[in-house]
């Protein structure tokens, strides 16, 4: 019996040909596909990581030399005086001299750990420790570690010396508008060392007299030597003024295996070199793990992949624009506060002073009795103080200039347009009455004054740098006149402003 199957033929090899041609066609584009997002996701990684990184070490290379200057403007108002001057050339020094402008200005007010006065060939003339006056010798190894820096110090000084009919005088840089900068003589040397197991600020300068002439016979000069121990408390206030974390000291062969960021800080030291190190905000591996799953699900689903991935690239260049704005506001703004930083108050007061035709007013002004909080109450009290105070003074100029934090407890206002002497001082008042005001800390009211000097441009200064001394002046003399006051500078001197309460 004859019976029939259905034809059970097998598809013809040229079909089987193009259909592997269209898988592999479809492979291909899909591992193009997939190989350039990888690529690209790569790359853009990589890219802000590295833009990162370079923002991050500009960032702290600054603020480590902000603190580095710091720590030499407060030794030059030591090094740079008549009265140092007459001590280093007395047989001794002035007990009272040592305890009221050494061990309590620059140890107790402002933790100086060294304060030694020397000669270029380590002749010491005053050793002071800790706030104790020791032993010369003690600190001859001191000397012996930043002997460096002395012999800099001194190359600097040489530098400067002038030859006069009947000695020398120290030349002072050349003033500059554009810059807002103390005028002091450039002859100190700095670097930051590990000193007695902590990393610290150290700087020499030679002594000279206000006057800058120097007789014959004290060609010779005695250099000052200072050591600011850099605290935790100083790397924490960095870590928030930066937001970064994890800055530390660390010596250059442990940074490998520390996986961290790190920036050169020391010229030489004879415990080898270290540099500062902190954990990298990179934004490489929150794009990575943001985008790579997405990216593999987008090189699956062909039809909708680019659309996807531009969405993608789209968040990315996001981020990116993101932590640039974040990095250009912690360029010129302060930490803490939210306001303008010091290289901020620079760009705006050169715009200012040369504008023509217009005038404005500089207010310097500096919280009273801010350091006994910190004391009593810590410095979590004193930071909620510094921002109530920066909010009230926000709010109190408004749109009629900028209000600036230049450091620790001291602010400074800039009004764009001024309507006279009167009303800038009753402005000024107002700030010192706003400052009086307490703060709630943890159901605490916090009290502090504030005292302010006022200066007019150009009444009181034709450029940046004398406006700004002008209201530093004026502040001097509110301070010294019984604090919580503001003062006008004038042209003859300074005119007494009356207390506020």
């Amino acid at each position: 019996m004859l019976t029939t199957q259905p034809y059970q033929g097998t598809p013809g090899t040229g079909t089987k040909r193009v259909t592997w041609s269209i898988y592999a066609a479809c492979a291909i584009i899909f591992l193009i596909f997939a190989a350039s997002v990888l690529l690209i996701l790569g790359y853009s990684v990589h890219q802000a990581n590295r833009f990162g990184l370079a923002t991050e070490r500009k960032l702290i290379q600054r603020e480590l030399q902000r603190e580095i200057e710091e720590a030499a403007r407060y030794q030059s108002t030591i090094s740079f005086w008549d009265v140092t001057v007459a001590e280093t050339r007395a047989d001794r020094f002035d007990e009272a001299f040592v305890t009221r402008n050494l061990q309590q200005g620059l140890w107790n007010d402002y933790g100086f750990s060294w304060i030694v006065f020397a000669r270029a060939d380590h002749r010491v003339r005053l050793s002071v420790n800790g706030g104790r006056v020791k032993p010369p010798e003690s600190a001859s190894g001191l000397l012996a570690r930043i002997d460096d820096l002395i012999d800099e110090a001194e190359h600097n000084y040489e530098k400067v010396l002038a030859p006069v009919d009947d000695g020398y005088r120290v030349l002072m840089p050349p003033s500059d508008r554009e810059v807002l900068r103390a005028q002091v003589p450039e002859i100190h040397a700095a670097d930051i060392r590990l000193i007695d197991g902590r990393m610290s600020i150290v700087v020499v300068q030679a002594v000279v007299p206000q006057s800058l002439d120097i007789p014959a016979r004290f060609r010779e000069p005695t250099f000052m030597v200072t050591v600011k121990p850099i605290s935790d408390r100083m790397l924490g206030l960095m870590n928030e003024r930066l937001a970064i974390s994890g800055l530390r000291f660390t010596p250059i062969d442990h940074v490998e295996e520390m996986g961290a960021a790190s920036l050169p800080i020391s010229k030489a030291s004879p415990d080898g070199l270290y540099v500062v190190t902190w954990q990298p905000n990179a934004p490489g591996p929150y794009i990575l793990d943001a985008a790579l799953p997405r990216a593999l699900v987008l090189a699956l689903l062909a039809a909708f992949s680019m659309g996807f991935v531009a969405y993608r690239f789209n968040l990315l260049v996001g981020a990116l624009q993101k932590s640039e704005q974040k990095n250009r506001f912690l360029a010129k703004h302060d930490g803490l506060t939210g306001l303008a930083n010091r290289m901020a108050v620079d760009e705006h007061l050169q715009r200012l002073a040369t504008r023509k035709g217009q005038g404005f007013a500089v207010m310097a002004l500096d919280l009273d009795k801010f350091k006994a909080v910190n004391d009593r109450f810590g410095h979590a009290a004193g930071d909620a103080v510094l921002r109530e105070i920066a909010g009230r003074f926000r709010a109190r100029i408004g749109e009629r200039g900028m209000v600036a934090r230049l450091g620790g407890d001291e602010f400074l206002v800039l009004i764009d347009a001024v309507q006279g002497a009167e009303d800038s001082l009753a402005l000024a008042n107002a700030l010192v009455i706003d400052a009086q005001l307490p703060v709630e800390f943890e159901g605490l009211p916090l009290a502090v004054g504030c005292s302010a000097g006022v200066a007019l441009f150009p009444d009181h200064g034709g450029n940046a740098r004398s406006i700004l001394q002008a209201a530093d002046i004026a502040l001097y003399a509110a301070k010294n006149g019984g604090r919580n006051r503001a003062v006008l500078a004038s042209l003859r001197g300074i005119l007494q402003g009356a207390a506020v309460s």
